[in-house]
């Protein structure tokens, strides 16, 4: 086995107590009367003083050994504990089967490789099982579940299970069941495995983003339920009334599934033992629930980021256990009083940002609280700053962002800040002044002052302790000082002017650096990549920059993010860049590059998602091995100066060609600005679903490849003011996803496909300025593009919307001559009469048919016709006789 520190130093003490009694021996325990061996406690902790490790200063702190063959003659063993040791790329231990007498087994943390073992199985008098992150790789069964009938605690959290059927080998003994992050797509919501889980007391489902569906209908059964978590899943619909009846409940967790809706119903009054209700981060709608205060055990209330309105009621004073309240996001309105407030005297969390909610108290208000987390952004507090905060000794986390503060801060905003505060957030207000001298050592983190008022120089020094500081939007200016323990600084749109003085090589910490919307000039420093290792996100857009990328930003092997955009940098992409393999995002738009585009950056940089490298003199031929990047969505190459044809192999971009909706955490929170639908786009919170191609502008010859309709996930695609020719290929048709697609000012020819109504997501449309002839197509989904400028400037266009007719023939793209849809329709009705008329032949022959082979059927019809003949036959010269008499 693979041992870490603290198992080997154990397990060594053991061998310098080989010849003592083994009941003495540290994590060893044994039955007080027969001596054997009955629990093996070996969780990884720090070995008590008494026993130093004993190891091999020549050893690796991952060495193989074994484990001696005499611990599986621990036939009495029924408690075995392993967890919090890593185990990496050792295979699972077949041997722990061999303890059959086990009731406890703890492999939490441990990391083992391959797969569990079947053996595992043997263990049938396992009560408690915890395999919580004990496997790197994914599980392929769980068959060997079944054997447990006695199985009470399943912890299988961490685990991949996604290709495993979990309920139908569970046993129905559980009353602890955990499977966070497992990977888990589909769960059953029928009542019909209820009878699985009728005794589960704790069920964590957590975590399991790719599990769409309803809430189970089962789990309103559970009736000994305390405690139940579907937290960070994909659950939607309404929360069933049904849930009032799970009333031995204690907790209660379904937040972050972002499409549960409809109001909280209201049978969850019944839930009288509840002490901690989440529901924040879904789609829930209507008022703050009116029955909450029945709830008198709550002592954490989440309601965050939905869509609830209306007032507060005073009744929430009530809830005097409450200690955590959460109503950020949400659209509440009206005053908080000290009805709401004075009863919460165990209040540690209250949460009220991005409301229109204030606080309406007297200005020498003293609290009854003390609170850790005071989140009051954007709810109308200034301009002043609340006197009642002083008396708040114990903050941690304090956000007073958008509340029209205006003025300098008082002092003792920086004394709390400076003994309690760990993050302080001050953004989007009217404070004024300058930053204060900072102690050399305080309790604050993070520090962010964004768009306000400030001015002046930065100070000199800042705290050991101030890892991160946000001053986006102020009046700073000066020469940027030595600070070298901060990790974060962001130093947007300030009035910085001149060099970027290399004293910002000194900040040697540093992993964020924003300086973008300065007038900071000349060359970027050669120190940043030789003294900023850790860096990964680097910000220097819109500047007055010039000179080329120094060669030394290959040495910055941590960068994710490079934004020089807006600048006037020149010369080629440096070769070392290639070195940077974890780039996500390079954006070098907007300067004077020249040369060709590298093809390393299709093949060495694996990790790009997005290259934005428009507006610059780059030359030559896109290179087919950008197309190698499998996770590149973004490609910008417009406004440049690119020949030869577009790549053939554009269709391999991988990314591009997903529709997936799964969400990338990695690329959610990247700003990316994207020109489409004739407008610059910016995203921020959902970049991670752009699909974008540009080559507009440029000088591109030929046609286009076909196997741009793979490319299925592409929203914007953008070809215009180029040279391409031949037809617009019907496989454009195929990319289901497009939002805008601009063909504008080439060389094309030939029909507009009739497979492009089929993109429904379509709305903007530019196809002017070419060649194209024939009808234009019209179908439903293309109605709302019904400007005619879309199909300006190509005379061989006629038909809706555009004022030209077409006549009754038009010539295809073969240049055959083919009806138009006048002379189609003419013909359908052609088709039709004829139809008719063909209908009415067989079935008189058919009818004829049948009399001349029934001969009983012949002469009942002749018969049928020979009395109508006399009947009327006979009125008739009757109706003759009547007129004669009257004559």
């Amino acid at each position: 086995m693979n041992y870490s520190f603290t198992l080997r130093a154990r397990l060594s003490s053991w061998g310098r107590r080989a010849h003592g009694d083994c009941c003495s021996w540290p994590g060893v325990i044994c039955h007080p009367t027969s001596g054997h061996v009955i629990k093996l406690k070996l969780r990884n902790s720090s070995p008590p003083p008494d026993y130093p490790p004993a190891y091999d200063d020549s050893a690796s702190p991952q060495q193989v050994r074994e484990i001696n063959s005499s611990l599986l003659a621990l036939t009495e063993l029924k408690y075995l504990d392993l967890s919090s040791h890593d185990f990496h790329g050792v295979l699972f231990p077949q041997f722990i089967g061999a303890f059959k007498e086990l009731r406890y087994l703890n492999l939490s943390s441990s990391h083992f490789t391959g797969g569990i073992p079947p053996q595992i199985g043997n263990l049938s008098r396992l009560r408690y099982l915890d395999l919580q992150l004990a496997l790197d790789s994914h599980v392929d069964t769980l068959d060997w579940l079944t054997q447990f009938s006695s199985l009470q605690h399943l912890d299988l959290s961490g685990l991949d299970l996604a290709l495993t059927n979990v309920t139908t080998t569970l046993s129905g003994s559980l009353k602890v069941l955990r499977m966070s992050d497992c990977g888990i797509n589909s769960f059953p919501i029928s009542s019909s495995v209820a009878y699985n889980f009728t005794s589960l007391i704790i069920f964590d489902l957590s975590g399991n983003p790719c599990l769409i569906s309803v809430l189970p209908e089962w789990l309103w059964n559970l009736s000994s339920l305390a405690h139940l978590d579907l937290s960070l899943c994909a659950f939607r619909g309404r929360i069933p009334d049904a849930i009032g009846d799970l009333s031995s409940l204690t907790v209660l967790d379904l937040s972050f599934n972002r499409n549960l809706d409809g109001s909280i119903p209201g049978s969850m009054a019944q839930l009288r033992r509840l002490e901690e209700l989440s529901l924040g981060g879904n789609q829930l709608t209507g008022n703050f629930p009116s029955w909450i205060q029945q709830l008198t055990s709550l002592t954490t209330l989440d309601l965050h980021e939905n869509l609830l309105h209306g007032f507060i009621p005073g009744s929430l004073g009530m809830l005097c256990n409450l200690t955590e309240l959460y109503l950020s996001g949400n659209s509440f309105q009206g005053a908080l009083s000290l009805v709401h407030l004075d009863n919460l005297t165990k209040l540690e969390v209250l949460d009220l940002s991005f409301n229109s909610l204030n606080i309406s108290v007297h200005e020498d208000w003293n609290p009854p609280f003390q609170l850790k987390i005071a989140g009051f952004g954007s709810c109308g507090l200034g301009p002043s700053f609340p006197p009642w905060l002083q008396h708040q000794t114990r903050i941690i986390f304090l956000d007073l962002s958008d509340n029209e503060i205006a003025g300098v801060l008082p002092d003792w905003v920086w004394n709390i800040s400076h003994f309690t505060i760990d993050y302080l957030e001050l953004s989007d207000n009217n404070i004024q002044g300058k930053l204060p001298k900072f102690p050399e050592h305080t309790n604050l983190n993070m520090l962010r002052l964004a768009h306000n008022l400030l001015e002046g120089p930065l100070p000199d020094k800042l705290p050991v302790e101030l890892s991160s500081l946000v001053l986006d939007g102020n009046y700073f200016s000066g020469r940027l000082p030595v600070w070298p323990y901060v990790g974060s600084v962001s130093l947007y749109n300030n009035n910085f002017s001149g060099a970027i003085s290399s004293s910002v090589c000194q900040w040697t910490m540093l992993s964020f650096l924003d300086l973008s919307s300065n007038e900071f000039s000349g060359e970027i420093p050669h120190c940043l990549g030789e003294s900023l290792d850790g860096l990964e996100n680097l910000n220097l857009d819109s500047n007055l920059l010039s000179g080329e990328i120094p060669t030394t930003i290959g040495f910055l092997t941590s960068l994710r993010i490079l934004r020089l955009s807006n600048n006037g940098l020149s010369g080629g992409i440096p070769p070392s860049l290639q070195n940077c393999s974890k780039l996500v995002l390079l954006d070098l738009s907007n300067n004077k590059f020249s040369g060709s585009i590298p093809t390393w950056l299709g093949e060495e940089l694996s990790s790009l998602a997005f290259l934005v490298l428009g507006s610059n003199h780059f030359s030559g031929y896109i290179p087919q091995q950008l197309a190698h990047s499998g996770k590149l969505q973004m490609l910008d190459l417009t406004h440049n100066k690119l020949s030869g044809t577009i790549p053939p192999n554009i269709g391999n971009f991988s990314a591009m060609a997903s529709t997936s909706q799964v969400r990338n955490e990695e690329l959610e929170y990247i700003e990316v600005d994207l020109e489409t639908k004739g407008q610059n786009l910016g995203y921020l919170f959902f970049s991670d679903l752009i699909r974008s191609i540009d080559l507009s502008c440029n000088s591109l010859v030929g046609e286009i490849p076909e196997g741009v309709g793979y490319l299925a996930g592409v929203r914007n695609l953008n070809l215009s003011m180029n040279h391409l020719n031949g037809s617009i290929p019907q496989e454009i048709g195929s990319m289901e996803s497009l939002e805008s697609l601009d063909l504008s000012n080439n060389e094309l020819s030939g029909n507009i496909p009739e497979t492009l109504p089929s993109l429904h997501f379509l709305s903007h449309l530019n196809l002017s300025y070419n060649n194209l002839s024939g009808r234009i197509p019209f179908l439903q989904q293309l109605q709302s593009l019904d400007d005619p400028s879309i199909y300006a400037g190509n005379p061989g266009l006629c038909g809706p919307p555009i004022s030209k007719l077409c006549s009754n023939t038009m010539v295809n793209q073969s240049g055959e001559p083919h009806e138009t849809k006048a002379h189609q329709e003419g013909s359908e009705w052609l088709w039709i009469w004829i139809s008719i008329m063909l209908g009415l032949v067989m079935g008189f022959w058919t009818f004829c048919g049948i009399l001349f082979f029934n001969k009983k059927w012949r002469y009942g019809y002749f018969h049928m016709v020979d009395s109508l003949y006399d009947r009327v036959l006979l009125r008739f010269e009757l109706l003759l006789a009547h007129l004669r008499r009257r004559d």
